[in-house]
């Protein structure tokens, strides 16, 4: 087949047709690597092979284009990128990300995890769940659990305190405290030696 026009599209790609009917897209850099021009001769393996690469310089395109307003793991941006562009790209594409060292799991994973302990008092419960929903391994979530330092206690008492100041005079505040507590991803025991300490009594939960 002999390619019969080559045109630039609306989006600034290449668009190639044969025998006047339309073969692909692709970036224009892949396009001037590949040595075409009208009245070059193409196979469908070559085709092929354009269309793949097309769809790799895609991806990789839209990788840095994601990475530039957010950090990501591997497996959501994977995930991401696959609903754009063919599954094999995108996942060659995360690797050339993560040899750049654009993508870092292991880094986001105790980066993250200190945030959620931290900023917003998590307990490790919690905490290996969110890191689960960004598609970390269970290897990657116990490595950057092992890191922290916090103590459930002292996590405990400070969200007491800032947001349950009246549990030691009100039934109703102090239950609904332990409950917050819970869903935070706090220990039941964590929790109940905690509010004891914070409201003078024994344990009653």
């Amino acid at each position: 087949m002999k390619l019969t026009a080559v045109r630039m599209t609306k989006r600034g790609r290449v668009a190639l047709y044969g025998d006047d009917e339309f073969l692909l897209s692709m970036h224009p850099d892949v396009f001037a690597a590949s040595g075409l021009s009208v009245g070059s001769e193409v196979d469908g393996e070559r085709l092929a092979g354009l269309a793949a690469e097309a769809e790799l310089k895609k991806a990789k395109e839209r990788a840095f284009s994601m990475l530039s307003g957010r950090e990501y793991t591997s497996s959501q941006l994977r995930d991401r990128l696959a609903r754009h562009v063919d599954p094999e790209a995108a996942g060659q594409a995360v690797e050339r990300m993560e040899e750049l060292g654009l993508v870092d799991d292991d880094g986001y994973a105790e980066r993250y995890a200190r945030e959620l302990s931290e900023r917003k008092h998590y307990g490790l419960l919690r905490i290996r769940q969110e890191l689960r929903q960004k598609g970390l391994s269970a290897e990657q979530i116990e490595w950057a659990v092992s890191l922290l330092d916090a103590d459930p206690q002292e996590q405990i008492l400070e969200v007491l305190e800032k947001k349950y100041s009246a549990a030691p005079e009100d039934e109703a505040v102090k239950r609904r405290a332990y409950n917050a507590l819970l869903r935070l991803g706090h220990r039941p025991s964590d929790v109940r030696r905690a509010l004891a300490r914070f409201c003078g009594a024994a344990e009653e939960f």
